[in-house]
């Protein structure tokens, strides 16, 4: 499987329908089960987010919602960036998801669906406001998070 470190429309071919964001590290896992402790037996280090050709369309409908096209299409490309390196994380409290948010010019979210055996697969991309991050962090569904810079 391809592990991809930029997204790029042109990854994808009649022959190549999927990529892989990469794996979440320990230092992740363990910091999103500390919060989320019934995820435990469900998040894997050796478990691939799988990013399909399809989403790309579903993430398109978020564009407008984006300051412009370029952050959009730097955004995009940076996904696996996001996932990676994120500023906060979220846990959906009801669908089996994670959101990754990264501070741009606002913050960005990279939802992630976790689904049977912990397969995890990306869902889509759209920023989100001040309010929104505050509303999730009282809530106790975000959390800040320190990422290991490379």
């Amino acid at each position: 499987m391809d592990v991809v470190e930029k997204l790029s429309l042109d990854l994808f071919t009649e022959a190549r329908k999927f990529v892989s964001l990469g794996r979440l590290n320990q230092k992740m896992i363990d910091f999103i089960i500390e919060r989320k402790p019934d995820l435990k037996n469900i998040l894997s280090p050796e478990k691939d987010i799988i990013f399909w050709e399809d989403r790309i369309s579903h993430t398109e409908r978020h564009r407008d919602d984006f300051m412009s096209d370029l952050e959009y299409e730097l955004c995009f490309e940076n996904i696996p960036n996001i996932i990676h390196q994120p500023d906060y994380i979220s846990v959906h409290p009801k669908d089996n998801s994670i959101s990754f948010i990264k501070d741009f010019s606002s913050h960005v979210s990279v939802a992630v669906r976790i689904s049977g055996g912990g397969k995890m697969s990306f869902r889509t991309m759209y920023p989100i406001m001040d309010a929104q991050l505050e509303n999730y962090m009282d809530k106790g569904l975000a959390w800040r998070y320190e990422s290991e810079v490379n």
